[in-house]
């Protein structure tokens, strides 16, 4: 009998020290090894031990202790924290709820993640993290690390910001991002935004972007996932073992990750060697270039615009030397599979000097 007094004392004091709360939550206890409940002064708390598991409404808390307080409506979790929010599920060291405004501060091996019904997937890793229930967004900082099954990115920085409503996220402090399996895309920037609904990236100053077969910087990327295609403004400077090229917007077109393309506007400039050993002495100088790549080679290109190249043959044994130096309206060459030049041919208006030597 007094047993059963005790455990309807107990629920009856629960519902005192939660009554009024603003908006209402209801606290629900699952388990606890030990429960202490005290006053002091005007405030009533509940501290609670061992194998500790309770409910805010729909949210679920576990940990090795926690501390309620009830008029400050806050809440004090340390030891093996975990929390279960819908699709969201956190982990800490150490968390404060604050029930009014329903904002979460995690400490320490911070650890969050997402998972749909539709298979999309995202982590969070970090020191500190600051999660708000009502508007859905998500802080974290200090030693960042995070991961996105969908777009297959992993990401490292100091401090990422994520509105799970929008579907937005940016990252500052030495962003970087590893785009596809291990050396297939990787971006640094001062800026790193996702948009997850159009599947873009967005990377804004100090912009690197390396790949297998080449590296570009710039001051601004747009990289389109659904599309394969990114673009960079802001004097960007592409660079692969055969070309070297400039120009004030780059438009580069993959498949399958694989860069197939790539389109220079305006005062393009582009430096071109046969052998990724020498030195990248031949020149193309245009208004628009477009080149086609065949894996890491030169596959051909074309140039419009007024048009000025200088191409040099060095003399081999199956090849004479030649010369040759132009103007004209449009230009277009192909290389071989061993990314020798095949065929060069030059249009409209055309002024040049040839100069070759045969073996007569």
């Amino acid at each position: 009998m007094k047993k059963k007094i005790w455990i309807g004392s107990l629920f009856f004091l629960l519902a005192l020290l939660l009554r009024g709360q603003n908006p209402p939550e209801k606290f629900r206890l699952v388990h606890s090894d030990k429960l202490f409940l005290n006053k002091a002064e005007k405030e009533q708390v509940l501290e609670l031990a061992g194998k500790v598991n309770f409910f805010y409404g729909r949210t679920e808390f576990s940990c090795d202790r926690a501390l309620i307080l009830d008029k400050q409506k806050i809440a004090r979790l340390t030891g093996n924290v975990k929390v279960s929010n819908d699709t969201l599920n956190l982990s800490a060291d150490s968390l404060a709820y604050y029930r009014i405004p329903q904002q979460m501060n995690l400490g320490g091996n911070v650890y969050i993640t997402e998972k749909k019904p539709d298979g999309s997937e995202k982590w969070f890793r970090s020191q500190f993290a600051n999660y708000d229930k009502v508007s859905e967004k998500l802080t974290v900082w200090k030693d960042v690390e995070a991961f996105d099954l969908m777009e297959n990115a992993h990401v490292s920085c100091g401090y990422a910001f994520w509105d799970r409503l929008l579907g937005y996220a940016y990252m500052i402090e030495k962003p970087k991002v590893r785009s596809g399996t291990a050396d297939t895309l990787y971006i640094e920037s001062d800026k790193i935004e996702f948009f997850d609904e159009e599947r873009k990236i967005v990377a804004t100053f100090n912009v690197s972007v390396k790949a297998r077969d080449y590296t570009a910087t710039s001051d601004f990327l747009l990289y389109f996932v659904n599309e394969e295609r990114a673009v960079f403004t802001g004097e960007p400077i592409f660079v692969s073992d055969y070309a070297r090229a400039e120009a004030r917007e780059f438009y580069l077109y993959f498949n399958k990750r694989e860069l197939k393309r790539a389109e220079l506007v305006d005062s393009c400039m582009v430096w071109f060697a046969e052998d990724p050993a020498k030195e990248k002495t031949n020149w193309v100088r245009a208004d628009n270039v477009s080149i086609a790549f065949d894996g890491e080679k030169l596959k051909e290109f074309q140039a419009e615009k007024s048009v000025s190249y200088y191409y040099e043959q060095e003399k081999q044994e199956k090849r004479d030397y030649f010369l040759n130096q132009a103007l004209g309206e449009s230009l277009e060459a192909k290389f071989n599979p061993d990314n020798k030049l095949d065929y060069l041919s030059m249009k409209k208006n055309i002024k040049g000097v040839y100069k070759f030597h045969t073996k007569s």
